[in-house]
C-alpha cells in the first residue's frame, strides 16, 4: 500500500487529535511524519510509536516544537532532552530549526546520529525507539543533496492504528443531523 504525503499529513494529524493533542500540536505530528516520509523515512510508524506513548510535556511532538520554537537559542549552545520516546519524530523539527537558521543540525540519540540542513536529512543508522538523551546541536557540515520521496509506504499496521485513533474524532450521526442534511442521504451520485 502506498500513500500520498497529503494522506499521511491528513491520517496523523486526525490521529494525534483522537489521541488527545490539541489541533495545534496534531498539526505539527501530521507535518512531521509528512517531512519523515518525504526523506525516505517511516514517518507514519514513527508518529503510530509516538502517539500511542504517555501524552505529557515531554512528549516527542510537544519537545520537538518546543525546539523548533526556540531554534535561535542553538546557536548559543547544544539543547538536551532527556527520556525522548521515538526520537526520529525529533528529525523534523530539527530540519525546521536548521532551514529557520540556514545551517546544519546534527541530532545524536545515544550515539545514534542524524544531519539536517532542513531540506535533506543524512542517517548514520537507525534510530532507536526511546533515547536516554538526545542533544541537538548547530554543525558545520554539510549535508548530502537528496531528491525527496513523493510517496509513503507505512506499514499497514502502523497504519491501522492511526485509523482508529482517527475514528475517536468522528461524530455519530443523529436523525437530527441527517434531517439538517449531514450524509449522502439514499443517492450518492455528485
Amino acid at each position: 500500500m502506498t500513500m500520498s504525503l497529503n494522506e499521511v499529513d491528513a491520517m496523523v494529524r486526525k490521529a494525534a487529535r483522537g489521541a488527545g493533542l490539541d489541533w495545534g500540536l496534531a498539526e505539527e505530528a501530521g507535518r512531521a511524519a509528512r517531512w519523515l516520509c518525504a526523506q525516505g523515512q517511516d514517518g507514519v510508524g514513527a508518529a503510530a510509536k509516538a502517539l500511542a506513548g504517555p501524552k505529557t510535556d515531554r512528549c516527542t511532538v510537544s519537545s520537538g516544537a518546543r525546539l523548533a520554537d526556540c531554534a535561535a537559542d542553538l546557536r548559543n549552545g547544544p539543547a538536551r532532552f532527556k527520556d525522548v520516546l521515538t526520537p526520529q519524530l525529533f528529525l523534523p523539527f530539527a530540519a525546521l530549526a536548521a532551514k529557520m537558521l540556514q545551517v546544519t543540525i546534527e541530532v545524536d540519540c545515544d550515539g545514534h546520529r542524524a544531519m539536517t540542513d532542513g531540506q535533506s536529512l543524512t542517517l548514520s543508522d537507525d534510530f532507536p525507539d526511546h533515547a536516554s538523551i538526545v542533544t541537538v546541536r548547530v554543525i558545520d557540515v554539510p549535508v548530502g543533496i537528496e531528491c525527496p520521496m513523493s510517496r509513503a509506504m507505512p506499514d499497514p499496521e502502523d497504519w491501522a492504528q492511526l485509523e482508529a485513533l482517527a475514528k475517536l474524532t468522528y461524530a455519530p450521526a443523529t436523525d437530527e443531523s441527517r434531517l439538517n442534511g449531514a450524509g449522502a442521504g439514499l443517492s450518492d451520485n455528485d
